[in-house]
């Protein structure tokens, strides 16, 4: 593994992951190359093309997790009255007893429809990781294929490598690409110590990665004993990144704000964001739950997710904007198959499976099968235990209130309620009554 993987790897820090970060980066970075290498075998070195396929690769290797995830909101669904009745039930109940009496039931319905608490955010975390690593890869293409970071090594050696970095940072500062330095750390040289001149050397690698045409054009001038080295190169990352028209290097925002075709990138990412975000949430939310606070701020997500979308496919390259409007359209395709699978199916064949598959789970740790009759009946037990502890609390409550208004009762009754005579009756009457007890 060489030592710009290691870089790029440590740009991204997620320690919850660990491990597990590492391995996925390893394993999606190797996809990317086996694609990228096929399609210049045959012809084709096109790292627009690479993009399309392997998102199309990623999207089939997290289908399951997504299957399970629109299995879990369509059993959601089915299960919401029962869920929001015992809701209501214990809606001004905040002591611990009706708290655990809450979870009880809550677990008895999940039990009953065969599913979990966690069933639908289980998919989601598992997919994290990966969506961290697609774009991991995605910005940083060279780390991950030989090929491609070859053209900008020989550049980087041409004109001095670690030794060429400063004069780097002066040509990205005046040409727009502060953002881009403050990402690599200005090549390294913000810390000379932590980073060796073989990490700037990768630096300045993925600094030349992010040129665009009009900014290779102007290298030359800076390396003129490397011009042609850097024409090569140049010549070479603009057939790479050669995409329906588009360079990919090339971000939106490269020419302000006045109207040009790169902007189609930022917008049909946008527009096809919202497309999948809206057919998702008419297959997962019920209508029902239209008018609750949850689904008005899905919905105000809905918006912003996809606004959030053309912001930044409009302020990054155009290849990462390529890759969320592959992703998208691959999402929208993938969630109409969905909406057809589950809409064949009705919720009574949704439960029936779901039971069949947690008895098969139960049937393995030796535990007895679960149907929905005895869930009932556990229910019913449950309410009944609860029914007949606030029957004796009240008792309780009724007899300590009859105690006292006898004892209020038997102390005044020979004097107006208040005064010094009833109170010193009060004493007398309470004396006498313990001296006849004696």
């Amino acid at each position: 593994m060489n030592y710009l993987i290691l870089l790029t790897k440590n740009t991204w820090n997620f320690p919850v992951f660990g491990p597990i970060w590492n391995f996925i980066v390893t394993f999606l970075g190797l996809v990317m190359n086996t694609i990228y290498g096929f399609l210049d075998k045959i012809g084709i070195p096109s790292i627009g093309l690479a993009i399309i396929l392997f998102t199309l690769v990623t999207r089939i290797i997290l289908f399951p997790t997504s299957l399970k995830q629109q299995k879990s909101s369509r059993m959601m669904q089915i299960m919401q009255p029962e869920i929001k009745a015992v809701q209501e039930k214990y809606k001004n109940m905040s002591d611990q007893a009706s708290m655990m009496a809450q979870q009880a039931e809550m677990r008895a319905i999940y039990e009953k429809y065969g599913t979990s608490m966690t069933a639908g955010c289980l998919p989601l975390v598992l997919q994290m990781p990966i969506i961290f690593a697609l774009y991991r890869i995605i910005m940083n293409i060279p780390a991950y294929v030989p090929a491609v970071k070859t053209i900008y090594e020989n550049v980087s050696s041409a004109i001095g490598g670690a030794d060429a970095a400063k004069a780097l940072v002066s040509f990205g500062e005046e040409n727009g690409l502060k953002a881009v330095l403050k990402t690599l750390h200005n090549l390294g040289l913000d810390d000379p110590q932590k980073y060796d001149s073989t990490a700037v050397h990768n630096f300045v690698i993925d600094f030349l990665y992010k040129l665009n045409p009009s900014q290779w054009a102007k290298l030359p001038e800076l390396f003129p004993q490397a011009s042609s080295v850097i024409e090569t190169a140049s010549a070479k990352s603009a057939e790479i990144n050669s995409f329906l028209g588009l360079n990919l290097s090339t971000a939106p925002s490269a020419y302000g704000l006045t109207p040009n075709i790169y902007w189609l990138i930022p917008i049909l990412a946008g527009l096809t964001q919202w497309a999948s975000t809206m057919l998702m949430q008419k297959q997962t939310m019920p209508q029902s739950a239209e008018g609750d606070q949850s689904a008005q701020m899905m919905k105000s997500m809905n918006i912003m997710m996809p606004l959030m979308s053309v912001w930044f496919c409009f302020s990054f390259a155009s290849g990462i904007g390529l890759y969320w409007i592959a992703s998208s359209l691959f999402m929208l395709l993938q969630q109409l198959l969905l909406n057809w699978y589950f809409g064949k199916k009705s919720n009574e064949q949704l439960l029936q499976e779901a039971m069949a598959k947690a008895n098969e789970k139960r049937a393995k740790r030796g535990l007895p099968p679960i149907d929905e009759k005895s869930i009932e009946n556990r229910l019913k037990s449950m309410q009944a235990k609860e029914d007949s502890e606030e029957k004796n609390r009240l008792e309780r409550i009724a007899k300590q209130s009859q105690k006292t208004k006898d004892s209020t009762e038997y102390y005044n009754r020979n004097a107006k309620e208040g005064s010094l005579a009833s109170k010193a009756n009060m004493v007398q009457l309470y004396n006498e009554k313990h001296e006849k007890k004696s």
